[in-house]
């Protein structure tokens, strides 16, 4: 393979080989290659990468490690690899490998040429389907900031995939028949009232839906009329099932609109409505009967029951009943067992199907689909390989449920597919909460908790409206020059790239707190900062002159042999995209993803304070042009990743 074409995130893989290989030929020792370490030194005197391989393996070799290194070296310099040029080893037993800089120069101006706004995908998922079920908000009251989370983390991972060469469909499930819904129809007829004049819907049953909890608190027999709402909403085909239909649409309309402001978009919206009254569990019932894996308990707590037994799986051996119930003595579903019935089909195996219709045409051009139980048949949706729930962590239990129970049914290659992908919740700084109006009283945590229940919260369009807002303000100081219109549409992708941001770059197992001041700030990871790394690229070479900038070609300018420190890094940084992306899509990691970028942001940053581009040498001016030109396609390419606009001025 010529270098020009030859992929620097496949680097790491052929060095892995190579390594592997050695063993092999010296040592007739055999190691995978997800054994063998490559990490980036500390200090760049030990080399670009370098592999503490010798170290781990001294004891099992009965070697020293430095033999072994030095094997392993001369081993690795006969190999002739691409965009290496150097090998040396260091006390204790590391093996360092220094990259020809030049030639990885020109293979990432080479590829960057060809590809342009797909340099960064990679192939890792070619000829393979996932499914990605996020956002899932009941549908009877407004969204709010967690549920802002679910979407931003659940979207990114769907680009994420989408970059690493799957073929992605995003559901959104909308659960229409639940109490959620019941609880909206219980007030609407409790308390006759409707909106008021140009009162937002979800805004509306966001109170009303506070209201009937508590009216449940003070007429606890009105949860009687709760019960026969379910039913009559599980029968459908009544005045009752009419009325909670229209409202989880007209609440469902009111989510998408707020997810759309967001780049936020999906491909199918599936209405649980439909897999009852199609009768995906009756379905998936005699399915799993027939494979002889459910249980009918003749005695104990469960006896009349279908069960699940799960007392050998690990995760459940310490529970005092540890099976788990599908269809109870009654002969009602649980939800677990509408859960399965809904998970065999996204993996394509229960047997049945929906029928399906356009819903409507998103903002971004693409058709969104609805699931009906009639309209038209389509072969097109679900029949997964791979199926990932963005379901925050209180959901572990049910999930963990879902998939060992697919396992145990007989379903072992769905189960093991089965992916839960959880995240804790959001609250609220302090200031935050008192900057939207709430009353706080702070505790010992610095953070403010939400109850949709109590009706204490923050709706999501507040959150975002308030972003909108102090953007907007910031941008109308640093330009006067540009009418109150453009202030608000600069304001508007300022705000979308810090919520974004955001709600993405931590760590999924901590609680997020947000803060207004700290998502927008121009320093830090934010962002809004990598948002101006990318405007401060597009400023540069906004400058540069028409003619010089028509004329340089990325495949032809000349690299220098003496590349400066901060030359090389951003280079490399650069380089990294295709298998930041990879490995991010790959263990479903956006937080590493935004590390990346983060990264790849501050390099640049780095390189501009200490590199002069205009004012260079002629050949050198054109070569740093040139850099900038690649980083700022690199950068692009990042930030449509984590669905951030990309902005040529801030």
């Amino acid at each position: 393979m010529e270098a020009n074409s030859y992929h620097f995130y496949e680097l790491e893989r052929v060095v892995k080989g190579t390594l592997r290989q050695g063993l092999k030929e010296i040592y007739d020792l055999n190691l995978a290659e997800d054994e063998i370490a490559l990490e980036t030194p500390p200090q760049p005197e030990f080399g670009d990468l370098s592999t503490p391989l010798p170290l781990r393996l001294a004891k099992a070799l009965r070697r020293p490690p430095l033999e072994i290194a030095g094997q392993l070296r001369d081993y690795l310099a006969s190999q002739e690899l691409p965009h290496l040029k150097e090998f040396t080893v260091t006390a204790p037993g590391y093996v360092n490998l220094w990259l020809d800089m030049p030639n990885l120069t020109r293979s990432v101006f080479d590829e960057i040429t060809v590809d342009k706004e797909k340099y960064g995908e990679v192939k890792a998922g070619k000829g393979k389907k996932v499914v990605i079920e996020h956002t899932n908000i009941n549908p009877n009251k407004a969204a709010h900031i967690g549920h802002l989370r679910n979407a931003c983390l659940g979207d990114t991972i769907a680009r994420l995939k989408r970059r690493a060469g799957y073929e992605v469909e995003v559901q959104n499930y909308i659960d229409d028949t639940g109490v959620a819904v019941a609880d909206i129809v219980v007030g609407l007829e409790q308390f006759k009232r409707e909106p008021a004049e140009n009162e937002r819907f979800d805004y509306f049953c966001w109170d009303l839906y506070t209201e009937v909890n508590q009216k449940y608190e003070e007429d606890p027999s009105l949860k009687e009329r709760q019960r026969e709402v379910l039913r009559l909403i599980e029968e459908g085909n009544n005045p009752t099932a009419e009325l909670a239909q229209d409202v989880a649409r007209r609440i469902v309309e009111c989510h998408l609109s707020t997810m759309w402001r967001l780049g936020i978009y999906y491909n199918l919206l599936t209405w649980e409505s439909n897999i009852i009254h199609l009768g995906f569990w009756r379905h998936a019932f005699e399915l799993l009967k027939e494979k002889g894996h459910l249980v009918h308990e003749e005695e104990g707590e469960n006896a009349g029951c279908w069960v699940v037994k799960l007392g050998d799986v690990p995760e459940f051996q310490n529970l005092e009943n540890p099976d788990k119930v599908l269809v109870r003595s009654n002969g009602t579903a649980t939800y677990t067992a509408k859960d399965i019935a809904y998970q065999l089909w996204k993996f394509g195996v229960l047997g049945k199907d929906f029928f399906y219709d356009r819903y409507c045409l998103q903002p971004n051009g693409t058709v969104l689909w609805t699931s009906s139980s009639e309209g038209t048949k389509m072969e097109r949706f679900g029949r997964a390989q791979q199926v990932i729930n963005v379901i925050d962590l209180r959901q572990k239990y049910l999930q963990d449920v879902l998939r060992f129970s697919l396992i145990k049914l007989g379903f072992e290659e769905q189960g093991k597919n089965s992916i839960h992908f959880g995240y804790e919740v959001v609250a609220l700084s302090p200031a935050t909460a008192r900057e939207l109006g709430v009353t706080v009283e702070e505790d010992e945590k610095g953070m403010y908790a939400m109850s949709g229940r109590k009706g204490i919260g923050v709706k999501a369009d507040d959150l975002v409206e308030r972003v909108i807002e102090q953007a907007t303000a910031e941008v109308a100081k640093r330009h006067p020059e540009m009418s109150p219109e453009e202030h608000r549409k600069l304001g508007q992708d300022i705000a979308v790239g810090a919520v974004r941001y955001y709600m993405v770059r931590f760590n999924i197992a901590n609680v997020l707190v947000f803060d207004f001041n700290e998502a927008l700030s121009l320093q830090g990871n934010t962002g809004p900062y990598l948002q101006y790394a990318y405007a401060r690229a597009a400023n540069i070479l906004g400058r540069v002159d028409r003619g010089v900038l028509d004329d340089i070609d990325l495949r032809t300018v000349s690299v220098p042999s003496d590349l400066t420190a901060e030359e090389k890094n951003l280079i490399r940084a650069i380089a990294e995209l295709p298998v930041a992306t990879e490995r991010a899509a790959e263990n479903l990691q956006p937080a590493a993803f935004a590390d990346y970028t983060y990264n790849l942001a501050t390099t640049f940053m780095n390189f501009y304070e200490t590199s002069p581009v205009l004012t260079a040498a002629p050949a050198r001016m054109r070569f740093r042009v040139a850099l900038v030109m690649s980083f700022k396609q690199a950068m692009a390419n990042a930030l449509a990743t984590l669905g951030i606009p990309a902005l040529p001025r801030m």
